[in-house]
């Protein structure tokens, strides 16, 4: 049996099919299949040949004249049982769908069962966290920042203390240089008033 070989057709496949119920040439197969599908299926020259020489081997069609060395193709009754199991195929999964679709083709309302919804509560409230958390990361590094500085007014009053203990280092060292201290210079010293000594 051809649906041995073949399950299921591809899109290209089914209308390639279709197209060959009556014989055409490879061009005149594409150009069927975009107006069959209004431009929604195209199928390119490489995919046509390839398919042709498939469904050729296998017996689905057959090469019935060659005119203006154009290859002239058919369906054999082989791909034609073939076409006809796959719309039938179609056809049910359509049937079948009928039930949960409404006739614009929208999907009907879906009653959910509560542990289905109860999952999808607990997803959502998860997911919420989860957004509230990373939106929230830069508060809490303000916060901390916050909490640094409460530390019994530590913060302020320790960096009042560094100046302040830097200010008193230079002052020591100014009053070290006006009375005198020695600085190295070429070899020699000299003091704050410029006067050379060894």
């Amino acid at each position: 049996m051809a649906r041995e070989q073949l399950k299921t057709l591809t899109e290209p496949m089914y209308y390639l099919l279709l197209a060959l119920i009556r014989p055409q040439h490879g061009y005149g197969i594409m150009q069927s299949i975009t107006e069959m599908t209004e431009n929604r299926v195209q199928v390119g020259a490489g995919t046509l040949y390839a398919l042709l020489s498939r469904f050729e081997g296998e017996g689905i069609i057959a090469q019935i004249m060659e005119k203006d060395r154009k290859k002239i193709y058919q369906i054999t009754p082989k791909g034609a049982e073939l076409l006809t199991e796959e719309f039938c195929r179609l056809n049910r999964m359509v049937e079948d769908g009928k039930r949960f679709f409404d006739s614009a083709g929208t999907l009907l309302p879906i009653t959910y069962e509560p542990v289905l919804a109860e999952a999808a509560e607990t997803q959502a409230a998860a997911e919420e966290k989860t957004r509230e958390k990373t939106a929230g990361a830069p508060s809490q590094r303000e916060e901390r920042k916050g909490e640094d500085g409460k530390e019994g007014a530590g913060g302020e009053e320790e960096k009042k203390e560094r100046e302040n203990s830097g200010k008193e280092e230079k002052g020591r060292e100014e009053e070290k240089d006006g009375n005198g201290e020695r600085q190295g210079f070429r070899g020699g010293f000299r003091n704050r008033k410029g006067i050379f000594a060894t």
